[in-house]
Formats: C-alpha cells, sequence, structure tokens
C-alpha cells in the first residue's frame, strides 16, 4: 500500500506528504526572476546619484547657509555655549601676563611665548589658539601679537586696563553664577550663600574678604576710569559746586571729577569699610583739601548737607525700581533748587533688545549682588527722575554704551 501511494500522481496543490501546498509561496518564488535581481544595479546607481547630489548641490548650499547666512549666529552660539572655557582662557592669559609680554615684545613666536612664559609649547598652542579665534591676538604667519583692543584693556599697568575686572569675574561671579536658574526661579540673590555671613548684599559680605574687597574696588576702579573720563569731558560741572558721590567707592569718579573741573568740592558716601579705601586713595590723589569720605547707609542715613549735585554712578542698577524711585525722591528732597541730580550707567535700550553689556551684567545683580537689580532703560531712569519732581531731565550718551542722564530741581 505504501508503494501504491508512494507512486501515485500528485494533485496540483498538495505536498509528497499528502498536506496542501501554498500556491502563493511557489508564485512569490516563481516572481524571483532575473528581473527583479537587476534592482540591485539600480539601487546602487540611485545612490551614487544621490552622492554626487548631495556633493554637488547640497554641501555648497549648507556650507552656504551655515558660513554666510547664519555664521554669526552660529559664531554667538559658540561664544555662549562655550562661554566658561573662553574666559578661564583669558583669565590664563592675563595671569600668565601674555598681553603685557606682546606689547613690550611687539610680535612673538610660539616657540618665544612659551619660553618666556615657562611653559610647554602644547598649551601654549592651545592658549594662542583660544586667543586668536577670539579676537584678543592677531596671528600673521608664525608670529602673534595684540589686537588693538587687548593693548588697551588687557595690558597690566597701563590706564584703562581690565586685568583686575578679569579676576574678580574668576573669585566672585563665577561662584555665583551657577545659582542663576535658583535665582530667576526663586526672584533673590541665592548665589550669595557662596560667601559667609548673614548680610542680605555682596557689598556687605565683602567685609568678610578683605582680599577679595580690594580685588572688587580695583576692579571698580577700572570700570570707574572709562566712563569718568567720558563723564568728566562731556557733562557740564560747571554751574555745580559741591557733589556727592553716593556708593562711590574707592573715590575713583571724584578723583577724575575734581581734576577736570577744579572748583568742585567732593564727599564719597558709602559703607565704613569703603570710604576706608577711599581716604587712603584721596591723599594719595592730593586732592584731600577737596575732597573727603561721609561713611554712611544711603536708605537709612541722610545725604551731607550742604551739596548741590548727588551722583548715582553705576549705583541704581544695583538695587529694585521701587528702591531707585525712593533714592531719586530723597535725592529730589535733600537738593536746592537749581540742584541736580545725575545717573551714569551702562544703559539698556529702550526697546529691551540689549546691548549685550546690559544683558551680561543684570544676571550679577539678581544672582548674587542684591536679588533686586539690574541695568535698566533710558526712559525708566528718566521716568523715575520725573515723578520724583526733576522738572528738566535730558540724557546724554556717552561711549562703550554708557550714558549720563541729568535732572534738574526746579
Amino acid at each position: 500500500m505504501s508503494h501504491a501511494m508512494t507512486d501515485a500522481p500528485q494533485e496540483e496543490g498538495t505536498r509528497a506528504d499528502g498536506k496542501a501546498g501554498n500556491p502563493a509561496a511557489r508564485e512569490d518564488h516563481a516572481s524571483d526572476c532575473p528581473a527583479d535581481k537587476q534592482s540591485a544595479p539600480t539601487q546602487k546607481l540611485g545612490r551614487s546619484l544621490k552622492r554626487l547630489w548631495d556633493r554637488a548641490v547640497t554641501l555648497p548650499y549648507r556650507r552656504f547657509v551655515d558660513g554666510v547666512l547664519l555664521r554669526r549666529q552660529w559664531e554667538r552660539f559658540y561664544l555662549v555655549f562655550g562661554g566658561h572655557i573662553f574666559f578661564q582662557t583669558l583669565r590664563s592669559a592675563v595671569k600668565l601676563d601674555l598681553f603685557s609680554l606682546l606689547a613690550k615684545h611687539g610680535r612673538l613666536t610660539r616657540a618665544q611665548i612659551a619660553e618666556h612664559l615657562g611653559i610647554e609649547e602644547q598649551p601654549a598652542r592651545i592658549l594662542l589658539l583660544g586667543c586668536t579665534a577670539v579676537g584678543f591676538l592677531r596671528k600673521r604667519g608664525l608670529y602673534y601679537s595684540n589686537s588693538r583692543l587687548t593693548q588697551e584693556l588687557l595690558v597690566k599697568g597701563r590706564r584703562g586696563n581690565i586685568t583686575s575686572y578679569v579676576e574678580l569675574e574668576h573669585q566672585l561671579m563665577y561662584k555665583a553664577m551657577p545659582w542663576m536658574y535658583e535665582a530667576i526661579r526663586e526672584n533673590r540673590n541665592v548665589g550669595l550663600k557662596e560667601f559667609k555671613g548673614d548680610e542680605p548684599t555682596i557689598y556687605q559680605r565683602l567685609a568678610h574678604y578683605p582680599e577679595l574687597q580690594q580685588i572688587f574696588q580695583d576692579a571698580m576702579h577700572e570700570l570707574s576710569v572709562h566712563a569718568n573720563q567720558a563723564l568728566a569731558r562731556f557733562v557740564d560741572f560747571s554751574t555745580v559746586r559741591h557733589v556727592v558721590d553716593v556708593g562711590g567707592g574707592d573715590g575713583t569718579n571724584l578723583i577724575q571729577l575734581l581734576r577736570e573741573w577744579p572748583h568742585l568740592r567732593g564727599t564719597v558716601f558709602d559703607w565704613p569699610s569703603v570710604c576706608e579705601i577711599a581716604r587712603k586713595n584721596i591723599e594719595a590723589s592730593g586732592l584731600a583739601d577737596r575732597l573727603n569720605t561721609h561713611p554712611g547707609d544711603c536708605f537709612n542715613d541722610p545725604f551731607p548737607e550742604g551739596v548741590d549735585c548727588l551722583l548715582f554712578a553705576h549705583f541704581l542698577t544695583i538695587w529694585s525700581r521701587e528702591r531707585d524711585s525712593q533714592l531719586l525722591r530723597k535725592a529730589y528732597d535733600a537738593l536746592p533748587s537749581g540742584g541736580k541730580a545725575i545717573i551714569v550707567n551702562m544703559m539698556q535700550h529702550d526697546d529691551e533688545s540689549g546691548p549685550l553689556s546690559a544683558a551680561v551684567g543684570s544676571p550679577y545683580f539678581l544672582t548674587l549682588a542684591t536679588g533686586e537689580g539690574m541695568l535698566y532703560t533710558w526712559a525708566e531712569y528718566e521716568g523715575w527722575m520725573k515723578k520724583a519732581g526733576f522738572r528738566r531731565v535730558e540724557r546724554e550718551r556717552l561711549p562703550r554704551d554708557h550714558g549720563a542722564i541729568v535732572g534738574t530741581k526746579g
């Protein structure tokens, strides 16, 4: 019987074991013909054509978009994304006094720079790459030299340099700024926790750090040098007799003003520990007969009497809108008729779109300084002055995003 079953013809669609076959599977198998095998060369040709298109069209297009249309945005992105690295590159160069070295010699090769600085050539190469990429240095062939702005700002010992401010950023701001997110969420200076003490502002807590306080005052001195040259030259003090610099720091503002205007007398009004520093600078300046200090708290103590001008230089940025308005009302009440209140600051654009200096400075006041200030707009300051009672309010644009707003009491 088994032979009969084996020899019997099979019906179409059945298998030798008697089970039904799968005609669809046989059709699929039948479709695997030479015509399908030709699809592999076709796909290969398609990939080749795509590669040609990418190299001939897509790549040049992307280069154009990224390298021309979006180049500035990409550069800004890298500067922000690598901001901590670029700053530490700057700080390292300042600590090594690279820029003073190049100011002295004019131009040097990488090997010469490494030898002068006492460092190996590989780290010198990394340092010089960073300084050149961001524009601190120029490179011509094998030689490096300072850029014009570097020559002005980063050569130690040169009037107008900001090397102390670089160190202040490293020792003060960099410790506090990692707390910016929390400061934004909580609307207070959370970064202050990095510095010992229970005082509510960094200015008060600096009294616990004499060395850091000196760095801070040196940095403020450097900032003041740039602003005060413009203030003394371009703002009219001819009708002023005695000016009080509220929060006047180490006296730099008034020393510059009194040298430019020989008829002026001046008073630095600041915390007692700051006035100690100011007194030393006043003695060294030779202006002690016209310039003095008045320790106090501008919110709780009265302004010095017998004065006709109150100067708020880089000071109202520290405080809230409410406190600034309070100080300007207090200033108005303290001044005689014809007296002036003068605000000097880096100014935010009235449309709140910038500039970069305002965007860089404002987070410091929120995260560390007081938890309430920022760089305000011209219009805000003018509005507060008018609300305080000043009838004539004028603005004077000064270099490097600075400005002066002068309010005169009617």
